[in-house]
């Protein structure tokens, strides 16, 4: 089995945990549509969306890298591993206010990124 299916799993549990907590505070603050200005549903809404942006290519993208290139798969491991500690330390620092924490897990979420479909086009290029 793929290790990236694993990875796809564990960002799969981090979304339905962030989907269930804007659900919670939408009943809890009676809004059905939007934020209506509350500070706390807003982080969660972002924190939900931007996971989600993030984390559909991510698994598309390491999905190729383990299932159609001769890369190791340590590397898979490391860098599912890598990412989900990221997206993991975004939300963290999205809830708790902290910005400087939110610039460096973000950035180094897009650097993930980066560096993925680099590795994926290198591969093809080199075949």
């Amino acid at each position: 089995m793929p290790y990236s299916l694993s990875i796809a799993a564990v960002l799969a549990l981090l979304l339905i945990a962030l989907s269930v907590n804007v659900s919670r505070l939408r009943l809890r603050y009676r809004v059905s549509f939007g934020d209506a200005g509350n500070p706390a549903l807003t982080a969660a809404i972002r924190a939900h969306g931007n996971s989600l942006e993030q984390s559909v290519l991510f698994i598309l993208l390491l999905y190729f890298i383990d299932t159609a290139t001769s890369l190791n798969s340590a590397w898979v491991v490391g860098l599912g591993a890598g990412f989900v500690v990221l997206r993991l330390t975004y939300c963290w620092a999205l809830f708790s206010r902290r910005l400087r924490g939110r610039q460096v897990s973000h950035g180094l979420s897009m650097l993930m990124l980066l560096l993925t479909a680099v590795m994926l086009l290198s591969e093809g290029v080199g075949a």
